[in-house]
């Protein structure tokens, strides 16, 4: 039986022998909404070699409307530009670390133990948020009193949008209708169910919302954009092993059905789209997004 990790099982790790880091400070937790501001927020970007892309997306970070916010930067032992350009923010990020890690999930994990915020967010170091994104969740909290706020995301292909993706929380075991940087987190709900398992390497985010749903976590839906989100990310490249992982966190909290069928069946949909897609016929990949899937991909 696979453990799930905890936020205190994370605090007490030693740190790796290279682990190097900086930043001005994490917040005390005593102090969180001391300003009067509002909730404290706690944004966790983690990079794997983003050098490319980072800056762009800690500046929408900085950029932020909502003046509450704790920014942490969790980097993966990163081999290009990704740490100078880090450490040219250092006076505004407060803490970055960079270490070897076990994947995406630990790095998460990471990120969620050393936030102090009464609300996460994760955003993966190739996507952006829109300047108001802090600024809706911690409204929509406010009115709901969800444990999970999420939204819509738009796609984008290098310098051009492609498709907004509307999620919708509703249909999460049917299949993945949540992408998870348009996701924003009361830290309450990690303590209460655990973290990402380390196990899944592509849909950590995917079983960790389903176990969410499973455990009668509150979800709240916001019909605004939160994140944009390039198409060149790990869930992309490894399409395939995700559906794979997908359909593995179905059987977890739906063992009663036969849930590889339909796994089959997204394997042979991602690829006609992807063979569409080739031979631009893109009009064919809209009109089922459109019409027929049960998460609404449109033309922005």
């Amino acid at each position: 039986m696979i453990c799930v990790p905890t936020i205190t099982e994370y605090r007490e790790k030693a740190p790796h022998p290279a682990r190097v880091g900086g930043g001005r400070g994490l917040r005390d937790e005593s102090s969180v909404s001391a300003d009067g501001s509002g909730p404290l927020v706690s944004v966790i970007t983690i990079a794997r070699n983003a050098g490319a892309t980072i800056q762009q997306t800690i500046e929408s970070i900085l950029a932020q409307t909502y003046p509450n916010i704790e920014y942490i930067v969790i980097d993966g032992a990163s081999t290009d530009e990704t740490l100078n350009i880090t450490r040219r923010y250092e006076h505004r990020i407060d803490y970055w670390l960079s270490e070897p890690d076990e994947g995406i999930a630990d790095a998460f994990n990471k990120g969620i133990a050393l936030a102090t915020g009464e609300i996460i967010g994760i955003i993966n170091a190739d996507d952006w948020y829109n300047e108001d994104a802090v600024r809706h969740a911690v409204e929509q909290f406010r009115q709901s009193q969800a444990d999970i706020v999420y939204g819509n995301l738009q796609l984008w292909d290098k310098d051009m949008k492609t498709e907004l993706f509307f999620a919708d929380h509703k249909q999460i075991e049917i299949e993945m209708t949540i992408n998870h940087p348009s996701v924003f987190v009361r830290r309450t709900a990690y303590e209460e169910i655990g973290l990402f398992r380390a196990d899944f390497r592509y849909a950590m985010d995917y079983e960790w919302l389903l176990r969410a749903k499973h455990h009668g976590l509150r979800f709240h839906y916001i019909n605004y954009v939160f994140t944009n989100m390039r198409l060149s990310g790990l869930s992309n490249r490894y399409w395939k092993q995700t559906e794979w992982e997908a359909a593995k966190a179905r059987k977890l909290y739906a063992p009663g059905k036969s849930h590889y069928p339909f796994f089959l069946f997204q394997i042979a949909k991602g690829t006609a789209r992807r063979f569409f897609e080739r031979i631009h016929l893109h009009a064919l990949v809209e009109f089922y997004h459109r019409h027929i899937s049960r998460v609404k991909k449109i033309k922005a």
